[in-house]
């Protein structure tokens, strides 16, 4: 009886193991995957003020040095991506609309 039960946990054991071993293995596929597609989705924007040549000709004699820059970035939750989407769609709404007011003062 006691050889019994010792075969049945040993076997019991072995399966759980080689399960679990199973699962770790799958997920860590499909995460490793996940990681590399999200990687290669990475974009830069960058704006700045439009100047005109004056202006830039005395940016540039004022600057003694070489400019350096500096980026930082962390990747945003999904509500974080919604909310930036939805205030540039507000923003070239406007862009837009003050462009269409101009025409019609113009006009």
């Amino acid at each position: 009886m006691k050889n019994t039960f010792n075969n049945t946990f040993k076997s019991g054991l072995i399966l759980s193991t080689a399960l679990l071993t199973g699962a770790l293995a799958i997920t860590a596929a499909f995460t490793q995957g996940k990681a590399e597609a999200s990687m290669n989705i990475a974009s830069v924007t960058i704006s700045a003020k439009r100047m005109t040549e004056e202006q830039k000709l005395a940016f540039d004699a004022a600057q003694d040095v070489t400019q350096t820059v500096l980026i930082s970035a962390k990747r945003m939750t999904a509500d974080e991506k919604m909310a930036m989407d939805r205030a540039e769609q507000f923003e070239r709404q406007q862009v837009a609309e003050k462009a269409a007011s101009r025409k019609h003062v113009q006009g």
